[in-house]
């Protein structure tokens, strides 16, 4: 079992330990993991009315081991925060998926360099949700919506991508 995957000794996931995981992993590269107080402004200040929120003490004692039986909202919440799915914590199928994920996005970050587009994108919580998501579609299905994005994109008056304007307007002359 990987460090996320480990299990209570009643069996359950470690939930404190995925949100370690969670914590340390995804972060801007330029600065170190936020901090509780942070995290718990940050749903705060993000929540629409009538979405979750959970209090520092409360993030704190998750991660510590001090809880280990959290709430649903509490859970929903963070895997907000962390464009995660809130199964991450409970199903280990499903965090091992999105461990494998984020270990993919960290290394096409790693990739990018630090101060590249992609890099800068991949930091958006929102942007890392949908990437989540579109991981095992197949290449018709993301074609499809990388076609829907950049009608978005066009709507919403944002330039077009370099590497589509070279291809898509390549050498007819």
């Amino acid at each position: 079992m990987s460090a996320t995957n480990e299990r209570s000794p009643g069996g359950r996931p470690d939930i404190g330990r995925r949100l370690g995981h969670l914590i340390e992993t995804l972060h801007p590269e330029n600065r170190g993991p936020y901090t509780y107080l942070e995290i718990a402004d940050l749903i705060r200040a993000r929540a629409a009315e009538g979405e979750p929120t959970v209090s520092h003490g409360t993030i704190q004692s998750i991660r510590t081991g001090k809880v280990t039986n959290p709430g649903v909202d509490s859970l929903r919440a963070l895997a907000s925060f962390f464009g995660v799915p809130a199964s991450y914590f409970l199903d280990d199928a499903v965090a091992a998926a999105v461990d494998q994920r984020i270990r993919e996005i960290k290394g096409s970050v790693e990739r990018a360099g630090a101060g590249d587009e992609l890099a800068k994108a991949l930091e958006d919580r929102e942007v890392r949700a949908v990437a989540f998501r579109l991981s095992g579609l197949s290449a018709r299905s993301l074609r499809g919506i990388k076609g829907i994005v950049e009608g978005f994109r066009q709507a919403e008056g944002l330039p077009e991508i370099e590497g589509r304007a070279r291809r898509g307007r390549g050498r007819r002359d």
